[in-house]
Protein backbone atom coordinates (compact mmCIF):
# COMPACT_ATOMS: atom_id res chain seq x y z
CA UNK A 1 0.00 0.00 0.00
CA UNK A 2 2.51 2.40 0.66
CA UNK A 3 4.58 1.84 -2.50
CA UNK A 4 1.21 2.64 -4.19
CA UNK A 5 0.67 6.24 -2.65
CA UNK A 6 4.82 6.81 -3.37
CA UNK A 7 4.01 6.10 -6.97
CA UNK A 8 0.80 8.20 -7.38
CA UNK A 9 2.40 11.25 -5.87
CA UNK A 10 5.55 10.50 -8.45
CA UNK A 11 2.80 10.49 -11.24
CA UNK A 12 1.16 13.43 -10.11
CA UNK A 13 4.62 15.60 -9.96
CA UNK A 14 5.33 14.78 -13.09
CA UNK A 15 2.03 15.36 -14.28
CA UNK A 16 2.07 18.59 -13.08
CA UNK A 17 5.85 19.28 -14.55
CA UNK A 18 4.44 18.39 -18.07
CA UNK A 19 1.07 20.12 -17.58
CA UNK A 20 3.29 23.28 -16.47
CA UNK A 21 5.76 22.88 -19.56
CA UNK A 22 2.71 22.35 -21.73
CA UNK A 23 0.90 25.63 -20.63
CA UNK A 24 4.50 27.65 -20.73
CA UNK A 25 4.62 26.56 -24.19
CA UNK A 26 1.09 27.19 -25.07
CA UNK A 27 1.63 30.69 -23.49
CA UNK A 28 4.97 31.03 -25.94
CA UNK A 29 3.28 29.61 -28.97
CA UNK A 30 0.31 32.04 -28.40
CA UNK A 31 2.50 34.95 -27.55
CA UNK A 32 4.67 33.97 -30.82
CA UNK A 33 1.83 34.19 -33.11
CA UNK A 34 0.05 37.06 -31.87
CA UNK A 35 3.73 38.90 -32.18
CA UNK A 36 4.07 37.29 -35.70
CA UNK A 37 0.63 38.65 -36.77
CA UNK A 38 1.54 41.74 -35.47
CA UNK A 39 4.88 41.87 -37.69
CA UNK A 40 3.06 40.56 -40.46
CA UNK A 41 0.30 43.49 -40.14
CA UNK A 42 3.00 45.81 -39.60
CA UNK A 43 4.54 45.52 -43.46
CA UNK A 44 2.88 46.76 -46.57
CA UNK A 45 2.72 44.39 -49.40
CA UNK A 46 3.99 46.36 -51.69
CA UNK A 47 6.06 50.28 -52.22
CA UNK A 48 6.42 51.67 -55.35
CA UNK A 49 8.63 54.18 -56.91
CA UNK A 50 9.70 56.37 -60.06
CA UNK A 51 12.27 55.14 -61.92
CA UNK A 52 15.50 56.84 -61.07
CA UNK A 53 14.42 57.32 -57.40
CA UNK A 54 16.58 56.34 -55.11
CA UNK A 55 16.09 53.53 -53.46
CA UNK A 56 13.74 53.65 -49.98
CA UNK A 57 14.42 52.87 -46.11
CA UNK A 58 12.85 50.49 -43.87
CA UNK A 59 10.19 52.87 -42.68
CA UNK A 60 8.76 53.36 -46.40
CA UNK A 61 7.64 49.16 -45.86
CA UNK A 62 6.27 49.54 -42.61
CA UNK A 63 2.60 50.89 -41.47
CA UNK A 64 3.86 52.34 -38.40
CA UNK A 65 7.79 52.98 -37.33
CA UNK A 66 9.48 50.04 -35.82
CA UNK A 67 13.16 50.64 -35.47
CA UNK A 68 13.56 46.71 -34.59
CA UNK A 69 12.79 45.93 -38.49
CA UNK A 70 15.30 45.32 -40.43
CA UNK A 71 16.45 44.48 -44.11
CA UNK A 72 17.31 41.32 -44.55
CA UNK A 73 17.94 40.75 -48.00
CA UNK A 74 16.86 42.41 -52.18
CA UNK A 75 17.44 45.61 -51.32
CA UNK A 76 21.00 46.60 -52.41
CA UNK A 77 20.56 44.64 -55.38
CA UNK A 78 17.56 46.65 -57.17
CA UNK A 79 18.60 49.00 -60.03
CA UNK A 80 16.20 51.27 -60.10
CA UNK A 81 16.28 52.18 -63.74
CA UNK A 82 15.06 49.30 -64.48
CA UNK A 83 11.43 48.49 -64.44
CA UNK A 84 9.93 45.88 -62.75
CA UNK A 85 8.98 44.01 -59.53
CA UNK A 86 11.53 43.21 -56.77
CA UNK A 87 11.42 41.20 -53.32
CA UNK A 88 12.63 42.55 -50.49
CA UNK A 89 13.04 40.49 -47.27
CA UNK A 90 12.76 41.91 -43.77
CA UNK A 91 12.85 40.97 -40.36
CA UNK A 92 12.17 41.23 -37.17
CA UNK A 93 14.07 39.20 -34.28
CA UNK A 94 13.41 36.02 -35.52
CA UNK A 95 10.35 36.63 -37.80
CA UNK A 96 10.76 37.29 -41.73
CA UNK A 97 8.50 38.70 -44.05
CA UNK A 98 8.42 38.95 -47.76
CA UNK A 99 7.37 42.44 -49.31
CA UNK A 100 7.92 43.81 -52.99
CA UNK A 101 9.20 47.14 -54.33
CA UNK A 102 7.93 48.18 -57.60
CA UNK A 103 10.41 50.25 -59.89
CA UNK A 104 7.38 51.86 -62.20
CA UNK A 105 8.66 54.28 -65.40
CA UNK A 106 5.35 56.50 -65.84
CA UNK A 107 7.51 59.79 -67.76
CA UNK A 108 7.74 59.20 -71.25
CA UNK A 109 11.44 59.82 -72.75
CA UNK A 110 12.16 63.11 -74.43
CA UNK A 111 14.59 63.74 -78.07
CA UNK A 112 14.98 65.38 -80.75
CA UNK A 113 15.08 64.09 -84.51
CA UNK A 114 16.80 65.86 -87.69
CA UNK A 115 15.81 65.61 -91.62
CA UNK A 116 17.93 63.72 -94.00
CA UNK A 117 18.83 64.07 -97.26
CA UNK A 118 19.90 61.41 -99.27
CA UNK A 119 20.24 59.64 -102.69
CA UNK A 120 17.43 57.32 -103.89
CA UNK A 121 17.87 53.40 -103.01
CA UNK A 122 19.89 54.36 -99.77
CA UNK A 123 18.05 53.00 -96.41
CA UNK A 124 18.71 54.87 -93.39
CA UNK A 125 18.08 53.34 -89.64
CA UNK A 126 16.04 55.01 -87.52
CA UNK A 127 18.98 56.47 -85.70
CA UNK A 128 19.77 58.28 -88.81
CA UNK A 129 17.14 60.69 -87.71
CA UNK A 130 17.35 60.63 -83.94
CA UNK A 131 19.82 63.47 -82.76
CA UNK A 132 19.11 62.73 -78.93
CA UNK A 133 16.92 60.35 -76.78
CA UNK A 134 16.65 60.84 -73.09
CA UNK A 135 14.82 59.45 -70.47
CA UNK A 136 16.16 57.60 -67.03
CA UNK A 137 15.72 53.70 -68.41
CA UNK A 138 16.59 52.92 -72.09
CA UNK A 139 15.19 54.18 -74.66
CA UNK A 140 14.41 52.69 -78.26
CA UNK A 141 13.52 54.46 -81.82
CA UNK A 142 11.05 53.33 -83.99
CA UNK A 143 9.95 54.03 -87.22
CA UNK A 144 5.57 54.11 -86.99
CA UNK A 145 6.17 52.97 -90.68
CA UNK A 146 9.33 52.15 -92.85
CA UNK A 147 10.30 54.93 -95.48
CA UNK A 148 9.88 54.55 -99.21
CA UNK A 149 13.49 54.96 -99.93
CA UNK A 150 13.25 54.43 -103.66
CA UNK A 151 10.97 57.45 -104.55
CA UNK A 152 12.42 60.56 -105.32
CA UNK A 153 10.71 63.84 -103.27
CA UNK A 154 10.52 64.74 -99.61
CA UNK A 155 8.34 62.45 -96.97
CA UNK A 156 7.54 63.11 -93.09
CA UNK A 157 8.84 60.21 -91.21
CA UNK A 158 6.73 59.49 -88.32
CA UNK A 159 9.20 58.23 -85.15
CA UNK A 160 8.68 56.89 -81.87
CA UNK A 161 10.95 57.07 -78.95
CA UNK A 162 9.34 54.24 -76.57
CA UNK A 163 11.01 53.61 -72.74
CA UNK A 164 11.67 50.34 -70.59
CA UNK A 165 8.28 51.16 -69.15
CA UNK A 166 6.78 51.30 -72.21
CA UNK A 167 5.71 54.92 -72.57
CA UNK A 168 6.33 56.62 -76.04
CA UNK A 169 6.90 60.02 -77.40
CA UNK A 170 5.60 60.46 -81.12
CA UNK A 171 8.14 62.66 -83.51
CA UNK A 172 8.19 63.90 -87.09
CA UNK A 173 11.45 64.68 -89.89
CA UNK A 174 11.43 64.49 -93.27
CA UNK A 175 13.39 62.36 -95.67
CA UNK A 176 14.13 63.88 -98.90
CA UNK A 177 15.47 61.75 -101.31
CA UNK A 178 16.45 62.74 -104.89
CA UNK A 179 17.95 60.59 -107.93
CA UNK A 180 21.43 61.07 -109.02
CA UNK A 181 21.34 60.00 -112.06
CA UNK A 182 18.20 62.61 -112.97
CA UNK A 183 19.49 65.81 -115.01
CA UNK A 184 17.54 68.97 -114.85
CA UNK A 185 16.17 69.84 -117.79
CA UNK A 186 16.58 73.07 -120.04
CA UNK A 187 13.73 74.09 -121.78
CA UNK A 188 13.00 77.00 -124.31
CA UNK A 189 16.39 76.70 -125.67
CA UNK A 190 16.78 77.79 -129.36
CA UNK A 191 19.39 78.84 -132.21
CA UNK A 192 18.91 82.80 -132.96
CA UNK A 193 19.71 84.91 -135.79
CA UNK A 194 20.74 88.26 -135.51
CA UNK A 195 22.84 90.86 -138.20
CA UNK A 196 26.18 91.94 -137.50
CA UNK A 197 26.30 94.93 -134.38
CA UNK A 198 23.04 94.13 -133.18
CA UNK A 199 22.69 92.98 -129.71
CA UNK A 200 20.71 89.61 -128.26
CA UNK A 201 19.25 88.44 -125.47
CA UNK A 202 19.96 85.12 -124.39
CA UNK A 203 17.72 84.42 -121.36
CA UNK A 204 13.96 84.73 -121.97
CA UNK A 205 11.94 82.11 -122.40
CA UNK A 206 14.86 79.63 -121.30
CA UNK A 207 13.19 77.41 -118.24
CA UNK A 208 14.88 74.28 -116.04
CA UNK A 209 12.74 71.56 -115.25
CA UNK A 210 13.29 70.42 -112.35
CA UNK A 211 11.00 69.11 -110.34
CA UNK A 212 13.41 68.27 -106.72
CA UNK A 213 14.44 72.00 -107.01
CA UNK A 214 12.80 74.84 -108.34
CA UNK A 215 15.72 77.40 -107.98
CA UNK A 216 18.13 75.20 -109.59
CA UNK A 217 20.98 77.83 -111.26
CA UNK A 218 21.15 78.69 -114.85
CA UNK A 219 24.39 79.63 -116.09
CA UNK A 220 24.93 80.99 -119.87
CA UNK A 221 28.64 80.88 -121.49
CA UNK A 222 27.97 82.83 -124.59
CA UNK A 223 31.75 83.95 -124.26
CA UNK A 224 32.60 82.37 -128.28
CA UNK A 225 29.99 84.79 -129.50
CA UNK A 226 30.93 87.61 -132.02
CA UNK A 227 28.70 89.82 -132.76
CA UNK A 228 30.76 92.52 -134.98
CA UNK A 229 31.96 89.10 -137.38
CA UNK A 230 29.42 87.14 -139.63
CA UNK A 231 29.40 83.52 -137.81
CA UNK A 232 28.04 80.70 -136.36
CA UNK A 233 28.85 80.77 -132.93
CA UNK A 234 28.04 77.86 -129.65
CA UNK A 235 26.23 79.43 -126.67
CA UNK A 236 26.34 76.49 -123.84
CA UNK A 237 23.30 76.84 -121.39
CA UNK A 238 24.23 74.82 -118.13
CA UNK A 239 22.09 73.89 -115.36
CA UNK A 240 22.75 73.27 -111.72
CA UNK A 241 20.49 72.24 -109.09
CA UNK A 242 21.78 71.94 -105.10
CA UNK A 243 21.76 68.34 -105.40
CA UNK A 244 24.65 68.70 -107.63
CA UNK A 245 23.05 67.53 -110.77
CA UNK A 246 23.70 69.34 -113.52
CA UNK A 247 23.54 69.52 -117.24
CA UNK A 248 24.88 71.42 -120.69
CA UNK A 249 23.24 72.11 -123.76
CA UNK A 250 24.52 73.83 -126.71
CA UNK A 251 22.62 76.16 -128.99
CA UNK A 252 24.09 78.54 -131.96
CA UNK A 253 23.98 82.21 -132.48
CA UNK A 254 24.12 83.14 -136.75
CA UNK A 255 25.49 86.67 -136.87
CA UNK A 256 24.60 87.32 -140.75
CA UNK A 257 25.90 90.28 -142.66
CA UNK A 258 23.31 93.38 -142.79
CA UNK A 259 20.84 93.38 -145.81
CA UNK A 260 20.78 96.03 -148.21
CA UNK A 261 17.30 96.62 -147.16
CA UNK A 262 18.01 96.94 -143.42
CA UNK A 263 15.58 99.01 -141.61
CA UNK A 264 16.18 101.92 -139.34
CA UNK A 265 16.27 100.19 -135.69
CA UNK A 266 16.52 103.56 -134.04
CA UNK A 267 13.90 104.67 -136.14
CA UNK A 268 11.75 101.59 -134.41
CA UNK A 269 12.96 102.63 -130.99
CA UNK A 270 11.53 106.18 -131.52
CA UNK A 271 8.39 105.20 -132.61
CA UNK A 272 7.88 102.20 -129.88
CA UNK A 273 8.92 105.21 -127.49
CA UNK A 274 6.17 107.69 -128.43
CA UNK A 275 3.78 105.00 -128.51
CA UNK A 276 3.97 103.48 -125.59
CA UNK A 277 4.01 107.14 -123.74
CA UNK A 278 0.39 107.27 -125.32
CA UNK A 279 -0.74 103.82 -124.24
CA UNK A 280 1.49 103.38 -121.03
CA UNK A 281 0.31 105.61 -117.86
CA UNK A 282 2.44 105.72 -114.33
CA UNK A 283 1.14 102.73 -111.81
CA UNK A 284 -0.13 100.49 -114.36
CA UNK A 285 0.49 96.55 -113.73
CA UNK A 286 2.43 94.47 -116.30
CA UNK A 287 -1.23 92.93 -117.17
CA UNK A 288 -2.45 96.02 -117.90
CA UNK A 289 0.45 96.90 -119.98
CA UNK A 290 0.05 94.16 -121.89
CA UNK A 291 -3.92 95.03 -122.85
CA UNK A 292 -2.69 98.41 -123.89
CA UNK A 293 -0.60 97.16 -126.08
CA UNK A 294 -2.35 93.93 -127.27
CA UNK A 295 -5.51 96.09 -127.85
CA UNK A 296 -3.71 98.85 -130.06
CA UNK A 297 -1.89 96.16 -132.27
CA UNK A 298 -5.26 94.25 -132.98
CA UNK A 299 -7.18 97.56 -133.51
CA UNK A 300 -4.48 99.81 -135.67
CA UNK A 301 -2.54 96.58 -137.78
CA UNK A 302 -5.17 95.45 -140.34
CA UNK A 303 -5.25 92.26 -141.77
CA UNK A 304 -4.32 91.49 -145.25
CA UNK A 305 -3.25 87.93 -145.84
CA UNK A 306 0.23 86.15 -145.99
CA UNK A 307 3.22 88.54 -146.92
CA UNK A 308 6.94 88.11 -148.34
CA UNK A 309 8.59 90.19 -145.91
CA UNK A 310 10.61 88.70 -143.04
CA UNK A 311 13.30 90.95 -142.00
CA UNK A 312 11.89 91.43 -138.32
CA UNK A 313 12.84 95.13 -138.10
CA UNK A 314 10.83 96.07 -141.34
CA UNK A 315 7.70 94.38 -140.49
CA UNK A 316 7.63 95.94 -136.99
CA UNK A 317 7.81 99.37 -139.12
CA UNK A 318 5.40 98.53 -141.26
CA UNK A 319 2.63 97.77 -137.90
CA UNK A 320 3.95 100.59 -135.98
CA UNK A 321 2.97 103.17 -139.01
CA UNK A 322 -0.52 101.60 -139.22
CA UNK A 323 0.22 99.80 -142.88
CA UNK A 324 -1.82 96.33 -142.92
CA UNK A 325 0.12 92.83 -142.41
CA UNK A 326 -0.15 89.21 -141.27
CA UNK A 327 -0.08 87.34 -138.04
CA UNK A 328 3.89 87.71 -138.27
CA UNK A 329 3.34 91.44 -138.69
CA UNK A 330 1.51 91.87 -135.56
CA UNK A 331 3.36 88.99 -133.59
CA UNK A 332 6.66 91.23 -133.94
CA UNK A 333 4.93 94.49 -133.67
CA UNK A 334 3.51 93.13 -130.59
CA UNK A 335 7.03 92.39 -129.46
CA UNK A 336 8.66 95.45 -129.99
CA UNK A 337 6.09 97.17 -128.27
CA UNK A 338 6.42 94.45 -125.32
CA UNK A 339 10.49 94.71 -125.97
CA UNK A 340 10.42 98.33 -125.30
CA UNK A 341 8.05 98.83 -122.42
CA UNK A 342 10.01 95.93 -120.40
CA UNK A 343 7.51 92.96 -120.67
CA UNK A 344 9.80 89.82 -121.24
CA UNK A 345 8.58 87.62 -124.04
CA UNK A 346 9.21 85.19 -126.72
CA UNK A 347 8.20 84.15 -130.29
CA UNK A 348 6.49 81.25 -131.40
CA UNK A 349 5.88 79.56 -135.04
CA UNK A 350 3.42 76.87 -135.59
CA UNK A 351 4.81 73.27 -135.83
CA UNK A 352 3.77 70.99 -137.24
CA UNK A 353 1.01 72.21 -139.04
CA UNK A 354 -0.42 73.68 -142.39
CA UNK A 355 0.75 77.13 -142.70
CA UNK A 356 2.43 79.45 -140.76
CA UNK A 357 1.32 80.97 -137.83
CA UNK A 358 3.08 83.22 -135.12
CA UNK A 359 1.97 84.15 -131.84
CA UNK A 360 4.28 85.36 -128.14
CA UNK A 361 4.60 83.86 -124.99
CA UNK A 362 4.87 87.21 -122.22
CA UNK A 363 6.02 86.18 -118.72
CA UNK A 364 3.81 87.68 -116.47
CA UNK A 365 3.98 87.49 -112.64
CA UNK A 366 5.97 85.02 -112.52
CA UNK A 367 4.60 82.97 -115.04
CA UNK A 368 4.21 82.41 -118.81
CA UNK A 369 0.87 82.87 -120.98
CA UNK A 370 -0.18 83.03 -124.80
CA UNK A 371 -0.70 85.84 -126.37
CA UNK A 372 -1.85 86.13 -129.99
CA UNK A 373 -2.21 89.88 -131.14
CA UNK A 374 -3.63 88.65 -134.65
CA UNK A 375 -7.02 89.56 -135.29
CA UNK A 376 -8.09 86.84 -137.54
CA UNK A 377 -10.35 84.84 -135.25
CA UNK A 378 -11.46 87.90 -133.09
CA UNK A 379 -14.87 87.16 -133.37
CA UNK A 380 -14.58 83.39 -131.93
CA UNK A 381 -11.17 83.85 -130.01
CA UNK A 382 -9.46 86.66 -128.23
CA UNK A 383 -5.94 85.52 -127.66
CA UNK A 384 -4.81 87.47 -124.40
CA UNK A 385 -3.13 85.66 -121.41
CA UNK A 386 -4.05 82.13 -122.77
CA UNK A 387 -3.49 79.17 -121.16
CA UNK A 388 -1.85 75.92 -122.77
CA UNK A 389 -4.79 73.75 -122.24
CA UNK A 390 -6.47 77.45 -123.73
CA UNK A 391 -5.34 76.98 -126.89
CA UNK A 392 -5.41 73.13 -126.92
CA UNK A 393 -9.57 74.04 -126.60
CA UNK A 394 -9.32 76.27 -129.67
CA UNK A 395 -7.81 74.77 -132.03
CA UNK A 396 -9.87 71.45 -131.28
CA UNK A 397 -13.26 73.62 -131.50
CA UNK A 398 -12.17 75.98 -134.36
CA UNK A 399 -9.46 74.83 -136.66
CA UNK A 400 -7.07 71.67 -135.76
CA UNK A 401 -3.50 72.32 -135.23
CA UNK A 402 -4.03 76.31 -135.28
CA UNK A 403 -1.72 76.48 -132.13
CA UNK A 404 0.87 73.20 -132.50
CA UNK A 405 4.24 73.64 -131.39
CA UNK A 406 7.20 72.46 -129.82
CA UNK A 407 5.84 72.09 -126.30
CA UNK A 408 9.11 71.00 -125.27
CA UNK A 409 11.18 73.81 -126.30
CA UNK A 410 8.82 76.65 -124.26
CA UNK A 411 7.71 77.28 -120.39
CA UNK A 412 4.66 75.77 -119.56
CA UNK A 413 1.85 77.90 -118.53
CA UNK A 414 -0.35 78.20 -115.68
CA UNK A 415 -3.53 76.18 -115.64
CA UNK A 416 -5.98 79.40 -115.25
CA UNK A 417 -5.07 82.60 -116.55
CA UNK A 418 -5.22 86.06 -114.12
CA UNK A 419 -7.07 88.07 -117.08
CA UNK A 420 -9.43 87.59 -120.12
CA UNK A 421 -9.91 90.06 -123.17
CA UNK A 422 -13.20 90.28 -124.28
CA UNK A 423 -14.32 91.64 -127.88
CA UNK A 424 -17.33 94.06 -128.46
CA UNK A 425 -19.26 95.96 -130.49
CA UNK A 426 -15.65 96.51 -132.32
CA UNK A 427 -13.12 97.02 -129.62
CA UNK A 428 -11.78 94.84 -126.73
CA UNK A 429 -12.18 94.97 -122.78
CA UNK A 430 -9.69 93.83 -119.71
CA UNK A 431 -11.56 91.55 -117.07
CA UNK A 432 -9.59 90.67 -114.41
CA UNK A 433 -10.13 87.05 -113.29
CA UNK A 434 -10.73 86.59 -109.46
CA UNK A 435 -7.91 84.02 -107.82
Amino acid sequence: MGNMKAHNRKNRIWFSIILSALVLLLGTVITGGILMLRFDRSIRTEVSIEAGEALPGVSAFLESENSSVRVESGLDSIDTKVPGVYPVELAWGPFHKTTYLTVRDTVPPTGEVQDLLSETGVEHPVTDFVVNAEDITSVVPHFVKTPDYQTEGVQEIEIFLEDAGGNRTYLTAELTLYDPAYEPKIRGLRNQTVFVGESIAYRPGVTIEDPMDPEAQLSIDNSKVNLEVPGSYPVVYTANDKYGRTCSETVYVKVEELPENYADRQLLDELCTELLSELITDGMTDIEKTFAIFRWVRRNVPWNGTRTIRDEVAEALEGLQGHSGDCFTHMITCKALLDKAGIENIQIQRYPGPGKHFWLMVHIDGEWYHLDPSPIYMHQHVGFLETDGELEMFSAAIRPNYYAYDHSAYPETPLTSPAKATYKNGDYYLKLEEQ
